[in-house]
């Protein structure tokens, strides 16, 4: 091993988790965020940093290409290794866990060898996180008492031809020779019934499933153009029991599924996408210097990506949430409030009503109050027309807007329902998929929602969560 050297920094070797920004680890977003470098694996989602709320000002962040463009590993070793001789500290990102199929126990090795500091930080592998998003129990008291992992490729890119028993296999790499996968299953015992699903995207938008036998999945698969990333699981867990069955599965159509994963088995297929408005970063300067003279009341978020908008140009330009000290701060729903939070701010209402009627309620009578409205561009002025109604002075920051998701066309997935946000949410399912994205059950929140839906003929139900059927019902009446 090489002379240890006092100067020398640290490489962390992160298991990011399976995709989605919310499951990655608290060690490993302290190393996130500790780090001046970071390396980071192609298939992780480009979103990844702003989802957990960081900033990658003053970072070098560098993406691997997942395809043939990907660097040599010798390549993103001398990467690590440059960074550290100089003292950086270096986040070494790597999907799931940082030694499940991937090259981490290689990238120690090196490190080791040269005398460079490093710790591997555990990260949640696609092996459980897939089957168990996708609700396929891995273990299954009675009848599921053990899973194996495995490869279908060996070093190389050869494909394997051994698998090990076990009472489900969950196969990683294995889309683009399934055929082959099958075959050697088959051909090691595996009954042709045995039931089998491939999970496409796991934990990520634009998710899909695929059921069927072992015998059948290669071609289901095909016919549903299924891409990678993906896990085929083939065994017990593929069985699924009747509690999940029972579930609904759900496509959502809004940015956020986080409020909503009660109401069944959802698949996050946004609608829209969020984009920043420059009108309301042109008007952020004097806007942030009437709040720093508290020449603000109110504090009104409508929405988690409204906070994470605002606090993200605060870091920007070198502020924090004490500029909101002495105002009054309104969150709109738990959601929101738990953003709020994370970014060390106590919202002083939270309403339990939904929407505008619940922040409305939450202001009362404001008698002149000078209110900060946080708000979309794209969100309809009936909101601050009803704090003026109150006696309210409104400034409107609008620091985002959306637009119709530039990757909307993809073919739908199996689903129960359709589950819509916003008016403009159902515009855009019709412009790209027409009647065929309407043919199953149609829930929705709001009565905006609701009235789009019945504009067009659409037969739609309101279903909120956090509240009994019965709620649903009376607020559909009312």
């Amino acid at each position: 091993m090489g002379e240890m050297r006092p100067d020398v920094g640290i490489v962390y070797i992160v298991g990011a988790g399976p995709g989605a920004a919310d499951l990655i680890t608290l060690r490993a977003l302290r190393a996130i965020r500790r780090a001046d470098v970071l390396i980071c694996d192609g298939l992780l989602p480009r979103s990844l940093f702003e989802e957990l709320g960081l900033s990658t000002e003053g970072k070098t962040v560098t993406w691997l290409d997942p395809d043939a463009k990907r660097p040599e590993q010798s390549a993103i070793n001398e990467m690590m290794r440059e960074a550290a001789r100089h003292g950086r500290t270096v986040g070494r990102l790597k999907g799931g866990g940082p030694f499940v199929f991937g090259r981490g126990n290689e990238e120690i090795e090196f490190l080791s060898e040269h005398g460079i500091p490093w710790e591997a930080i555990p990260g949640l592998s696609a092996a459980t996180a897939a089957p168990a998003a996708a609700c396929l129990p891995l273990s299954w008291r009675g009848k599921g008492r053990s899973f194996a992992v495995v490869s279908a490729r060996c070093a190389g890119g050869a494909v394997t031809n051994s698998f090990p028993r076990a009472d489900t296999l969950v196969v990683f790499m294995g889309v683009a020779v399934l055929a082959a996968v099958v075959k050697s299953l088959l051909r090691d015992g595996w009954a042709p019934e045995t039931p089998a699903a491939i999970v496409e995207r796991s934990t990520l938008p634009w998710e899909r499933r695929v059921h069927g036998s072992l015998a059948e999945i290669a071609s289901l698969a095909e016919a549903a153009h299924v891409r990678s990333p993906a896990v085929l699981v083939v065994g017990v867990a593929a069985e699924r029991g009747h509690a999940f069955q029972e579930r609904p599965v759900i496509l959502f159509t809004g940015l956020d599924p986080s409020n909503f994963r009660m109401l069944g088995d959802l698949l996050h297929w946004p609608a829209l996408c969020i984009a920043p408005d420059p009108k309301g970063y042109a008007a952020l300067p004097s806007i942030i210097a009437t709040l720093g003279r508290k020449g603000f009341d109110w504090l009104v978020f409508t929405s988690k990506v409204g906070v994470g908008a605002f606090f993200a140009a605060l870091v920007e330009r070198g502020l924090d949430a004490r500029i909101t000290a002495g105002t009054r701060v309104v969150a709109a729903g738990a959601g929101t409030a738990d953003k709020l939070r994370e970014r060390s701010v106590r919202a002083d209402s939270v309403p339990a009503e939904p929407g505008s009627r619940g922040i409305l309620s939450a202001l009362g009578h404001l008698d002149g109050a000078r209110i900060l409205l946080v708000q979309g561009s794209h969100a309809p002025a009936d909101l601050e027309r009803a704090i003026t109604g109150l006696g309210g002075r409104v400034t409107h920051l609008a620091l985002h807007r959306v637009a119709p998701h530039p990757e909307l066309g993809r073919p739908l997935p199996g689903h129960d329902v359709v589950y819509f946000v916003s008016p403009s949410g159902v515009r855009a399912y019709r412009h790209a998929y027409g009647a065929e994205a309407f043919r199953r059950e149609i829930w929705c929140i709001g009565k905006a929602t609701l009235a789009e839906l019945n504009k067009v003929g659409l037969p739609a139900r309101i279903v909120e969560p956090y509240v009994s059927s019965e709620q649903n019902a009376k607020i559909a009446t009312q």
